[in-house]
């Protein structure tokens, strides 16, 4: 059997370089959001012989929320307000015409930040709450470094 392992016209030491480069750019261009999962609930009750099943009245159970909140950097890009000529004309500054819709925003984040985002119920930044909207989706020049996901503004 032959090792068919081909060869690379890119250097590890040039990827390195460019990782570095895109690792910078979204140091220059992101912000602090703060992510909210599901709160931890904790269960306490006033009373040992507490049944729930039988319901003992008078018989209490309190349950306490703590907030489980961290803050990570992403690259935000709010969907713009179109109009019809902006998706017609010829002079469209794109050819595909993709655009982020109004009401939704994009943001990126570094693939290390993915586990925690990804549990997220909301992510709050400009003192707006959003809700994960789509899938996420992975970017990079040879390998995942940053993840892509669209959010939609809470009311």
């Amino acid at each position: 059997m032959y090792n068919m392992a081909m060869a690379s016209l890119i250097s590890n030491s040039d990827k390195a370089a460019l990782h570095s480069v895109m690792d910078d750019q979204a140091d220059t261009f992101s912000r602090d959001v703060t992510i909210i999962k599901d709160p931890i609930e904790t269960v306490s009750s006033a009373n040992a012989d507490f049944n729930s099943i039988y319901g003992n009245a008078g018989a209490t159970t309190s349950i306490t929320y703590s907030e489980q909140s961290s803050t990570v950097a992403a690259r935000i890009q709010y969907g713009a307000q179109m109009n019809d000529d902006y998706f017609t004309s010829s002079k469209s500054p794109n050819q595909l015409k993709v655009y982020i819709p109004e009401g939704l925003v994009r943001m990126k984040i570094k693939a290390s930040d993915y586990s925690t985002v990804s549990d997220a119920k909301r992510v709050e930044f400009d003192n707006q709450r959003f809700s994960i909207y789509s899938d996420f989706r992975g970017h990079g020049l040879f390998d995942t470094k940053f993840y892509t996901v669209m959010l939609k503004k809470m009311n």
